[in-house]
């Protein structure tokens, strides 16, 4: 039996005290980061900062998203 080759994710999460916590676990090496922050992680709203400008907000699991490391890399 073959196994399938992992890839570690790290979430990023912004707690209310404003701190940045990580969370870390494996995803199939067959979905890539990018494609499974997209489907897993949820825009909540989207705010109009300044002209030409904005930021928007992810949730997964209850909290905050900030970003994702993807195997070790950079954060996104």
């Amino acid at each position: 039996k073959m196994f399938e080759k992992l890839t570690i994710i790290t979430l990023l999460y912004l707690t209310p005290m404003g701190d940045i916590k990580q969370h870390s676990f494996e995803i199939p090496s067959k979905t890539s980061c990018s494609s499974w922050f997209h489907s897993n992680v949820k825009v909540t709203e989207q705010k109009k900062r300044k002209l030409f400008s904005s930021h928007t907000y992810h949730i997964y699991d209850g909290k905050k998203v900030i970003g994702y490391i993807c195997g070790g890399n950079e954060p996104q």
